[in-house]
């Protein structure tokens, strides 16, 4: 096994193991979390010093979708960094927003399980620490969104951006069947239910930010 990190560098870079390593096994089989013990060996290390960084394998996913939504608003920000008109941006936005989700398979179901069964499992301190990150960096990509989208007033970038998050999460949930029911669907009448994600997604989001930005 690894000596154990002293460095703030080596601490930092054996956090990023472990998340990774969690990832990996997640992308594996992501109806389930894999063990603290598991998630352990595939990252080379012993289960005691993994527990030196996180307490519960519930922890170990909050982090690594707290890490994925910086990810998203760094995207984001460096996005409306770019002064361009709303249809430009829209369709800008839209592109890196589907080669997101693309790149990172695992970020709406580790979505869908954060308030049922990853906040349930942490510390209050840890489920908070969550709540706060993702609150500050809404309000800064949201104030962004807003000098970028003039006819946005002071807080509505941030509940667009929220409303985004949502309309995603939600839709994601509504066409994710279990591959049994999934393979009984084949019959034409259950089109309505088994619409292409990207393609409902990118009309739904087209329609949600156009209608945020016309006069009322």
């Amino acid at each position: 096994m690894p000596p154990r990190a002293l460095a703030q560098e080596d601490k930092a870079a054996r956090r990023a193991d472990i998340l990774n390593a969690a990832r990996e096994l997640f992308l594996a089989d992501s109806h389930q979390l894999p063990s603290v013990a598991r998630i352990a060996a595939a990252a080379g290390l012993a289960k005691g010093t993994v527990y030196l960084y996180f307490t519960t394998k519930e922890d170990i996913f909050l982090a690594l979708l707290g890490s994925e939504f910086d990810a998203a608003f760094d995207q984001l920000d460096a996005l409306l960094a770019i002064d361009q008109p709303l249809e430009a941006l829209l369709a800008a936005f839209l592109d890196a927003y589907a080669a997101y989700l693309d790149a990172n398979p695992e970020f709406l179901r580790l979505a869908s399980m954060s308030a049922p069964v990853l906040e349930q499992n942490v510390a209050e301190e840890q489920g908070y620490a969550f709540k706060y990150g993702i609150a500050l960096r809404l309000i800064r990509s949201g104030r962004l969104l807003e000098v970028r989208l003039p006819t946005l007033a002071p807080g509505q970038g941030a509940a667009l951006l929220l409303r985004t998050y949502a309309v995603t999460l939600g839709l994601w949930q509504t066409v994710d069947y279990p591959q049994p029911v999934k393979s009984r669907l084949t019959d034409p009448m259950f089109a309505v239910l088994r619409p292409d994600f990207r393609t409902e997604l990118a009309a739904t989001l087209t329609q949600l930010w156009r209608g945020a930005l016309l006069p009322n």
